[in-house]
């Protein structure tokens, strides 16, 4: 049987279930209508009793400095609600005195509100007020200082101190607090150590950035760092208060009602439970024919949901509507497991062609370094034959002279230093490609010194960056060497700067690229940064996710930054952070910890 059939039979019963409870709901009508109006006024009282709660909320999401002004109005609603109910029940002691109970804890919620908010005024509702204002100007103070006197280790502790507020602020928990404290206490000691003039005046900045800093942590204490501390987990308490006791108020008056209702509705039960059962029969009959099959369909999509192969099929079989169902799934399935296996394959060759696209950019630096050294190594090679053949028809005729024979030597060793220094440069860069080459198509385990790596990375993309108007600056520990994956490290830099460079630039506009490296205890850090044109907000979020990309009418594919992310957090296991201003540029951090690491001055 067509499930069409059956379902019909069951609308039929389910309609005249429909016109029973209507006539029944006729019948109790005039049953409810004497308790309306207490009802009506019951919501409106729920509504501004929510209302006024949701004043907690909403100041915790939106520390608005319009709020004290909010909270009078909805206060002041709640009085004249308030009062209004109490008007329609004061025969009732039972419900005047729980009306009464839900007003005290009202006023109690409301002078936990005014605190917070007198607290916040002190704080500041935004950045540039209060003692937020405060701390946030002497710190700023000093990072402007470190940058004048150029001390690299108070930059990167400042920033690092700067990086912890910012967790503590969003996060606001505990362990943020104790690490901010730390670099606190670090920049305090390095600074101590540093006896100067302009050390005694950061320590005096510093000294008034940590008072304000753990004024503002105080208060945020006394407002509470959870919805179950502090002033926040006082309110919380009251709203459950304030709910239980209107459910109980709620509860009252209904039952009330219901009482007065009872022979009614159990008049109305019998008759409506009649055709209830007709319908759950017809309903039982439904079930017995479709149940087991969407039982299976549903465990069936279940598994696959929980699985990663679209392969399985559903093996219903049947000549009704839910065999159709699986025939129809099973055709999805296999289409959709086609769409993957295609997917997969175009993802996997757009990988391909990235990293095959920045080793090209490097063959094309390669062979534009090396075209200068082998020329000139030919010409060179082409006058020392002349000369030579000039010697030749001297010495045949007997016209050789001494002053001729000297010219001629003196010119070959010329000739011949030339040919050398420029095969010996042109040797340099085939051996330095075939490293670099190798280490990125064989990734292997290497020790190398970050600096030269740096500085021949450059090189090799000399083609690229004489296009525009660029400078470039490098800044790593001297003499660093690490042991890591060379080739790694190479597409990495190389995606960053080709970014800066096709990203970056706006009209020809200069751009400056600057790359640091520094050791801190056992970590390295590394930090990227470019004046480019920056990246909008709205791409941050997702910046490392395959396929993001500006310039795709352009020929971009937007796999550079993802590949990137997967070396560092796979490869190197370490932590890439993507940090950007749209107009200001952008500032990439990388960290690595436990590298393996050594300070070698001679190399």
């Amino acid at each position: 049987m067509k499930l069409k059939t059956a379902f019909i039979s069951s609308q039929t019963f389910l309609l005249l279930s429909f016109f029973v409870v209507l006539i029944s709901s006729a019948i109790i009508y005039h049953n409810f209508t004497t308790h309306y109006n207490i009802t009506q006024s019951l919501n409106d009282y729920k509504q501004v009793v929510t209302d006024t709660i949701s004043l907690q909320y909403e100041f915790t999401l939106d520390r608005d400095n319009l709020m004290e002004e909010w909270a009078n109005e909805q206060f002041a609603d709640f009085s004249q609600i308030h009062f209004e109910v109490l008007q329609l029940v004061k025969h009732n002691e039972i419900a005047k005195r729980l009306l009464i109970q839900i007003q005290e804890a009202i006023l109690n919620f409301e002078q936990n509100l005014r605190l917070q908010i007198s607290i916040q005024k002190k704080l500041g509702f935004d950045e540039e007020q209060g003692i937020r204002a405060n701390f946030r100007s002497s710190i700023h103070t000093i990072q402007q200082s470190s940058q004048q006197i150029n001390d690299a280790k108070l930059e990167l502790l400042i920033l690092e101190l700067r990086r912890r507020e910012k967790d503590y602020l969003l996060r606001r928990k505990p362990k943020y607090l104790e690490m901010h404290k730390e670099i606190l206490v670090e920049l305090k000691v390095y600074l101590q150590t540093e006896k100067s003039v302009s050390s005694t005046r950061l320590l005096s900045f510093l000294k008034e950035y940590e008072i304000n800093f753990r004024q503002y942590a105080s208060y945020l204490e006394q407002i509470g760092q959870s919805p179950t501390q502090g002033l926040l987990g006082k309110n919380k308490l009251l709203s459950q208060i304030i709910n239980e006791r209107y459910t109980n108020l709620s509860l009252y008056l209904n039952k009330q009602s219901i009482d007065n209702s009872k022979k009614t509705l159990i008049i109305t039960f019998i008759i409506v439970f009649t055709f209830l059962s007709l319908s759950l029969t017809s309903s039982f009959l439904i079930n017995k024919r479709i149940g087991y099959g969407l039982f299976e369909l549903n465990k069936f999509i279940a598994a696959i949901c929980q699985g990663d192969s679209f392969s399985t099929r559903t093996n219903l079989r049947g000549d009704d509507e839910v065999s159709d169902l699986a025939k129809n799934i099973d055709n999805l399935l296999a289409h959709i497991e086609e769409l993957i296996n295609r997917l997969g394959f175009a993802q996997k060759r757009l990988i391909e062609d990235a990293k095959m696209a920045s080793l090209g950019t490097m063959v094309k630096g390669f062979a534009h370094e090396l075209n200068t050294p082998l020329g000139i190594a030919i010409t060179s090679e082409s006058h020392l034959r002349e000369q030579v053949d000039q010697l030749k028809e001297a010495f045949h005729q007997g016209t050789l002279q001494k002053n001729t024979l000297q010219q001629l030597i003196s010119d070959a060793d010329n000739c011949l230093s030339l040919m050398e220094s420029n095969l010996n440069r042109s040797a340099n860069l085939i051996n330095n490609f075939k490293q670099v080459a190798s280490h990125q198509e064989y990734d292997e385990l290497v020790e190398f010194n970050v600096e030269t790596f740096l500085s021949n990375l450059f090189d090799s993309l000399k083609h690229e960056l004489e296009k525009y108007n660029v400078t470039y600056s490098i800044d790593v520990t001297k003499g660093l060497v690490i042991r890591s994956y060379l080739g790694a490290f190479n597409q990495i830099f190389t995606i960053f700067i080709i970014n800066s460079l096709r990203h970056g630039v706006h009209n020809n506009e200069p751009i400056n690229i600057e790359i640091l490296a520094k050791i801190v205890g056992a970590s390295l850090h590394f930090r990227y940064i470019d004046d480019g044109v920056g990246v909008k907000e709205e791409l941050l979020d997702k910046i490392f996710e395959p396929f993001v990309t500006t310039k795709r009418a352009k020929g971009g594919t937007g796999l550079g930054l993802s590949i990137v992310y997967n070396l560092v957090t796979q490869r190197l296991n370490g932590t890439i952070e993507f940090q950007s201003i749209e107009g200001d540029g952008v500032c990439i951090y990388l960290h690595f910890d436990d590298v393996d690491y050594s300070l070698k001055f001679n190399e």
